[in-house]
């Protein structure tokens, strides 16, 4: 049982995500019944979407500029994590072992390369609560009853071997460290708690109590609906050189995926376009794996979403 409950991490570590959206079922498409030819997917029209909302960027205020903006989910990991174990990170399902201080450290340093900035720390009881959603579910064998211990009770143990996600990420200390961030003033030095998990290794999670929020979203195009065929990004997975890796939120009977990514020297928006196969179809979101080829590095830029403009966080990868 987990010595804290609290908040929640944001971060999506390589599932595949299924929820309702009536995602095949818009008027005159699929999922009306009406037997109707889908229209073909109209790129050019993504494509003019997302280069206007690129044109619109225009990140303003004393923050971005001389503040700490953090562009990155705020949680690393020391070491490898098997797939059991990334999901436990993603869902929150932590336990500690150890007494964690609840006494907020000195203010810490983030170091930019344009200069420094001291800002208010969390202690390590307040970033293990950010994490911490509870425990996994109990085990069960998929395939054979579990068969309970005789005794009964409701904590009695079950005699079939376990199955299923039930892995949860246990802590045993926690201690004060740095780690690499991307932000608005290009990749900072920034102070994070280390929490040890089995096998020598750590999840790291950023320390600054009070980020300033990324600015609002970029405008989009006035005027005008937005293109049938598009749609919007869920998350950015990982940026290793010349290559973004990100999410399309896609329907069940979607096809011809494509990714689209408009590049500018401030600012990268990425979208993606399909075509909504007709007929008859089921109400909901696939996660859909894309990636882009950048002209050059992604460097200090943002990303944003090109559907609505928010700016997206660069995740766990």
């Amino acid at each position: 049982m987990s010595l804290l409950r609290a908040g929640r991490l944001a971060a999506v570590v390589g599932a595949v995500v299924v929820v309702a959206l009536s995602a095949c079922a818009s008027p005159g498409g699929a999922g009306d019944g009406g037997g109707l030819e889908p229209p073909e997917t109209d790129h050019q029209a993504v494509e003019q979407w997302a280069t206007e909302v690129a044109n619109a960027w225009s990140p303003t205020g004393d923050a971005w500029q001389r503040g700490y903006v953090p562009l990155q989910q705020p949680t690393a990991v020391d070491g490898t994590l098997v797939e059991e174990e990334k999901r436990a990170l993603a869902a929150g399902w932590w336990e500690s072992t150890a007494t964690l201080p609840t006494t907020r450290p000195a203010a810490g340093t983030v170091l930019f390369r344009d200069g420094t900035l001291k800002l208010p720390l969390l202690s390590a009881a307040e970033a293990y609560q950010k994490m911490d959603q509870g425990d996994p579910p109990p085990c069960t064998e998929p395939s054979v009853p579990p068969v309970p211990d005789p005794s009964g009770g409701p904590d009695s143990s079950v005699s079939s071997a376990a199955g299923g996600d039930c892995v949860g990420l246990t802590t045993s200390a926690a201690s004060l460290t740095t780690m690499e961030l991307r932000t608005s003033r290009g990749v900072a030095t920034v102070p994070a708690w280390r929490f040890e998990i089995s096998g020598n290794r750590a999840v790291l999670l950023a320390a600054v109590a009070d980020p300033a929020p990324v600015p609002s979203p970029a405008a989009t195009p006035a005027n005008r609906a937005v293109p049938p065929d598009m749609v919007s990004t869920q998350g950015v997975t990982s940026v290793e050189g010349f290559t973004l890796r990100y999410r399309l939120g896609v329907g069940a009977c979607d096809r011809d995926i494509t990714p689209i990514v408009v590049e500018r020297p401030t600012v990268v928006v990425v979208a993606g376009a399909v075509t909504h196969d007709s007929g008859a179809c089921t109400d909901q979101l696939l996660i859909e794996p894309v990636s882009v080829t950048l002209t050059e590095p992604l460097g200090d830029r943002p990303v944003l979403d090109g559907l609505n403009g928010t700016v997206l966080p660069v995740g766990v990868s």
